[in-house]
């Protein structure tokens, strides 16, 4: 599983420690990787961060969720996978 935070400034600190948290409760092995890049983050079609994608699926965006909400979407994709 490949989770990707996109970050610019604001938030990205609390979006970062919100994923690394929620997978680590998950129990499940995954790659988070961070996406600072401007150019990398519009060819993500992402419009607003920090935005959060699970295996490519846009699960956040202009907002840090709340860790029990993340969790609960990296297990549901775990079990998808």
């Amino acid at each position: 599983m490949v989770i990707k935070v996109y970050v610019s400034c604001c938030g990205a600190d609390k979006a970062i420690a919100a994923v690394e948290e929620a997978v680590k409760q998950a129990g499940v092995e995954a790659r988070v990787e961070i996406v600072k890049d401007f150019a990398e983050i519009a060819k993500a079609g992402i419009m607003s961060t920090p935005a959060i994608k699970i295996d490519d699926q846009l699960v956040a965006s202009g907002r840090v969720p709340k860790i029990p909400d993340l969790v609960s979407r990296i297990i549901d994709a775990a079990s998808r996978a």
